[in-house]
Formats: C-alpha cells, sequence, structure tokens
C-alpha cells in the first residue's frame, strides 16, 4: 500500500512540476509540527529517512516530522476532505522552524478527479445586484465536494455563533466557513414549541444599512449553490441540522448577515443578524 501511496505522489508532483513546493527542514533531535487545516486522513513519504506520525485511529489536523541525515525527499499528505498537500524534505542539523500552519490555499489538488478547480469568482459581484443567482449547473462536478465537505463538518464541528429563539423555535448559526470560492452556512433549527414547524423557505442575506431607516436599508440575497439535509419539517421537539453552501463573500462596513427562516402557513417568521 506504501508502494501504491509513492507511486501516487510522484504522479501528482509530476503534474504539479509548474508550482513551486516548499521545503521542509527537519533532523533527528527535533520533532517538527505541521498543522493542516482539516484531519489527516493518509501521509507517506518518499524515503525512510525521514518518518511522519499522525494518528490514525482518531485523525488530528497534526503531524510530527522527522528524519535522519541523507538524500532529500518528499511528503504526500491527503486530509479527511481529500485535499491533497505535497512538500519537499530535506535534513539540516540546525533547524529554523518548528511548527508549520498550513493554509488551504497550499493544497495541489484534490485526490478525487470528481474535484477540478474551481472558476475563480470575486465577491465584489454580491455589491452589483440585488439578487445573485448562481446556477447549478455551474458545478456539476464540485457537487460530491459540497456534500463530503458537508457531511464531515456537520459530524466533527461544534462551534456555535448565534441563536434566535421566537415562539418555540430557534435558530441557531453554528458556524461559517470559508473554503476556496464558497463559503459553507451551518445552521440547525430546533423546535421547542408542541406545534411542528413547516419551512416555507430560509433565505441568506448580505444586509447594508440600518434596518430601522428603510430608505437606507438593502437586502442582498446570496442564493445556495448547495443545500444539504435541508429540511422541510421540523417536528415539536425535533432538532434538525444541515448546511447552505453558498458563493463567496465579504463585509463591508456597515454590513452584515441575515438569516430568514419563515413558516409556511403560519406566522413563525425569525431573522437573525450575525456581523
Amino acid at each position: 500500500m506504501k508502494k501504491i501511496l509513492f507511486l501516487f505522489s510522484i504522479l501528482i508532483l509530476g503534474q504539479s512540476s509548474a508550482q513551486e513546493l516548499r521545503t521542509i527542514s527537519t533532523n533527528e533531535r527535533e520533532v517538527v509540527a505541521l498543522f493542516f487545516p482539516n484531519e489527516i486522513r493518509q501521509a507517506v513519504v518518499g524515503s525512510p529517512n525521514f518518518t511522519f506520525s499522525y494518528y490514525k485511529e482518531n485523525p488530528q489536523h497534526v503531524g510530527l516530522l522527522q528524519g535522519v541525515k541523507g538524500h532529500e525527499s518528499n511528503l504526500l499528505v491527503i486530509t479527511a476532505t481529500d485535499e491533497v498537500y505535497a512538500y519537499k524534505l530535506k535534513y539540516l542539523n540546525d533547524v529554523d522552524t518548528l511548527n508549520y500552519f498550513v493554509h488551504r490555499n497550499e493544497s495541489i489538488g484534490f485526490e478525487s478527479p470528481l474535484f477540478p478547480a474551481p472558476v475563480q469568482q470575486s465577491a465584489s459581484l454580491l455589491k452589483d445586484s440585488v439578487k445573485m443567482k448562481t446556477p447549478r449547473n455551474d458545478f456539476p462536478n464540485r457537487l460530491e465536494y459540497f456534500k463530503k465537505f458537508s457531511e464531515f463538518h456537520l459530524k466533527h464541528n461544534r462551534n456555535s455563533l448565534k441563536r434566535k429563539v421566537k415562539k418555540g423555535v430557534v435558530l441557531h448559526l453554528r458556524d461559517l466557513i470559508y473554503d476556496r470560492t464558497e463559503v459553507y452556512v451551518f445552521i440547525e433549527i430546533k423546535n421547542r414549541s408542541g406545534i411542528d414547524f413547516e419551512m416555507d423557505y430560509l433565505k441568506v442575506f448580505k444586509v447594508n444599512g440600518n434596518k430601522r431607516k428603510k430608505s437606507s436599508y438593502q437586502k442582498i440575497e446570496i442564493g445556495p449553490i448547495y443545500e444539504h439535509n435541508l429540511p422541510k419539517l421540523i417536528k415539536g421537539g425535533e432538532r434538525q441540522s444541515f448546511v447552505l453552501t453558498v458563493p463567496k463573500f465579504t463585509f463591508g462596513d456597515q454590513e452584515k448577515l441575515l438569516l430568514e427562516l419563515k413558516e409556511h402557513r403560519g406566522n413563525r417568521i425569525l431573522q437573525l443578524f450575525y456581523d
């Protein structure tokens, strides 16, 4: 299996020859730590002179690198979200950097061919229209990635940003995760009332201005590219978690994010503002 992974690493590096790979130095006396944006699923080094240790049973973000004097080599790491990272390895008697915090943009690609490089899209486009629409057929080959990313973080992410409660319904914004050209909006709805909540819609807006002054208040809808586990009905006492994948956006001065939840054939409407 290790030989197969090594051959795979050579193919990956060959396809990425135009990229300038970072060189990481290490030795046998010090431990060099690499912190990745997602848990490490698989890793291999090309030479027995180097070792890269990581938790296989309980995957974590960190891996530990050491090496002995010898020829230079390479390191290939695949994360839980199928992102591939590649580095050159070099032995140095005196190592000047012992901790590396890897950014997601250092990824050289994805393990699966289902994930091509995304089309670059400027967040400033949000300012040019009242409602942003992104055709789903622009992303047919990335839906599997959206699904895997959403499933993984729904299972492992325990963050909490803000809650809004009204008439026994809790609208909970758990997290916003920026990944490449998208933002993943992690949401939870809990129905504490004794009445089932049938959803009419849940919309994401970028809000500009003061909502108390309607003349200067503008809501720009950010239409989802992908919806993961979006429920239609939340029964009394139930809790539902889901993800909306939307085009990447940024906040300017006096801008906020708005989640608006409306009940179908009912009068319960919740608005959650976050900045």
